[in-house]
């Protein structure tokens, strides 16, 4: 048994599993990643089954150390390098952490999201039956602080040293995030759904890991911006009554009272969560084929 000690540490910290299944019927929401692409990304390095805890690395960074032994690791996020002694290490990447060694994962500018893998397991009691952490409920395993001690145990496999991966996400750095339509996508006007696509869209300054709002557009729905609160998930872009529309993400509530127009495809959701406040991209409308 090892501990990993969280030195440095902001908001954005939090162990992230695929999510808590089975329980938003009862009003809790699911949190995992807010980069689904990637968390499974930080597994599939160390041969891991891709819904695995890992730690979520938010936009400012972390730096830790392991107390003793040593640990095999890896690291998917687009926008951050990682120093460990006296290297410099590009993401995504797998290596061996030793103890007393210091690890800094530093964002460079525009870094929103990455994820730290361990070749083991995390040594904390699971909470119904997930390590996912919701940060507006506070719903969590074990929260991750400056000062915390996370136990770890390490598979012992074999130390492969630094290997470096390719991130395919970033062959579609620049093409439009694909939508489908949402539950009352029939309420908006043709007008309305022309507009939403083509145009330099922007996420806004104030985002979390509930939800992402958009800057450039503003919609109005024919039927209105009230309706009875329905289920909602991960991409559905609520429309409120001051017509800007917001993205919700992994922190998303269970249900809600805006109607919703579109949803950003599962395969684009890693995109628009490393979308950092300024960055213009533009949204398309798909079908499900």
């Amino acid at each position: 048994m090892s501990v990993l000690d969280i030195h440095r540490a902001s908001v954005g910290i939090s162990i992230q599993d695929a999510g808590r299944k089975g329980y938003l019927r009862y009003g809790i929401s699911g949190a995992g990643p807010m980069d689904w692409a990637r968390h499974a990304m930080a597994n599939h390095m160390l041969a891991k089954p891709l819904e695995e805890a890992v730690i979520e690395v938010g936009p400012a960074g972390v730096g830790l150390s392991l107390d003793a032994g040593q640990l095999q690791m890896s690291f998917a996020g687009p926008g951050f390098r990682l120093e460990l002694g006296d290297l410099t290490l590009a993401s995504p990447v797998s290596f061996v952490l030793k103890a007393g060694q210091r690890l800094e994962v530093v964002p460079r500018a525009g870094a929103m999201w990455g994820y730290l893998g361990i070749q083991g397991t995390i040594e904390v009691p699971p909470l119904l039956g997930s390590y996912a952490e919701n940060s507006v409920s506070g719903l969590c395993a074990r929260k991750l602080l400056a000062g915390s001690r996370l136990p770890v145990r390490s598979d012992k496999t074999k130390n492969t040293g630094v290997q470096a991966y390719i991130d395919p996400y970033i062959a579609f750095e620049g093409q439009p995030l694909g939508i489908l339509p949402s539950s009352q996508f029939d309420d908006f006007s043709a007008k309305m759904k022309a507009l939403l696509v083509g145009k330099p869209l922007t996420i806004a300054p104030r985002f979390d890991r509930m939800a992402y709002q958009l800057t450039g557009i503003q919609l109005n729905c024919d039927k209105g911006h009230d309706i009875l609160s329905d289920g909602v998930t991960m991409g559905a872009l609520q429309v409120p009554g001051d017509g800007r529309p917001f993205v919700l993400m992994a922190d998303h509530q269970p249900t809600g009272g805006y109607p919703k127009i579109a949803c950003i495809c599962k395969a684009d959701l890693p995109r628009i969560a490393q979308m950092a406040p300024g960055k213009l991209f533009t949204l398309q409308w798909m079908t499900p084929d």
